[in-house]
């Protein structure tokens, strides 16, 4: 059976979050078992008191999962739509937390299988 990490990684081959400039999708996993704030600041490499915005990944992504918003093509919002799934159905808990100002690290974290933090990270660059 794949791992999480391949059947995540394989959906965002080829993906790149749109912003101001395109960031790919890159995995990343912890040891811990427990998502908090303090987590996702180290995740981020952001310092204490940096901005964290909550949201969900429909909303993150709903204009890279639709042709109507004219950014992506049918093939692309498909493989976004895949991303997206695959991480529902590998991960638990699923939240989406966008860190900093300016140039906002994106953490989609959420619980494995294992019972451990893990996700795909990417990057907006929003001025």
């Amino acid at each position: 059976m794949k791992s999480t990490q391949i059947k995540l990684e394989s959906a965002a081959d080829g993906l790149l979050m749109m912003s101001e400039s395109d960031y790919p999708f890159t995995w990343f996993e912890t040891p811990v078992d427990q998502l908090d704030e303090k987590l996702i600041l180290q995740l981020a490499g952001k310092p204490e008191g940096s901005v964290i915005e909550k949201t969900d990944l429909d909303h993150l992504l709903r204009n890279m999962t639709s042709t109507s918003s004219g950014t992506v093509n049918q093939e692309t919002a498909k493989k976004f739509s895949s991303l997206s799934s695959g991480i529902k159905e590998e991960l638990t808990d699923v939240v989406v937390y966008r860190v900093g100002e300016v140039r906002i690290e994106v953490l989609i974290a959420g619980i494995t299988k294992e019972g451990k933090v893990a996700g795909m990270r990417t990057q907006l660059i929003e001025t």
